[in-house]
């Protein structure tokens, strides 16, 4: 082989070689989702307390609307269950209950806002 044949083959491999790592590179940052995210329970579990209180103490408030807001209330566990089961599914990552993480989590994403919005 010549000297010019080899030079060849070595920089068209580098190309190629360059080629592929990039295309690695953008193909994994863009297909990875977030591997871990947290989810704030004690929110969601006070926001539907404070629901349920208003309309309890609420003095126009019928017996109807009040034994209502108590099955609600009590239906509420097993829906916030069931979805927080298919949350790691739906968002492909772990997700930590918020009083599990010490320390600041700003570069974590937090699914409390739209499991509230979910629930609520």
């Amino acid at each position: 082989m010549s000297v010019k044949t080899v030079s060849i083959l070595v920089i068209a491999n580098a190309l190629l070689s360059v080629v592929f790592i990039v295309a690695y590179a953008l193909w994994f940052a863009t297909s990875r989702a977030p591997l871990i995210a947290v989810l704030d329970v004690g929110e969601l579990y006070r926001l539907k307390e404070t629901q349920v209180a208003a309309v309890l103490v609420k003095r126009d408030s019928t017996d109807e609307d009040r034994a209502l807001a108590l099955k609600r209330a009590n239906a509420f566990g097993l829906e916030v269950t069931s979805l927080i089961q298919s949350l790691p599914e739906e968002c492909r990552c772990l997700i930590l209950a918020r009083g599990a993480v010490v320390g600041p989590v700003p570069l974590l994403p937090d699914l409390t806002p739209e499991v509230r919005r979910r629930l609520l």
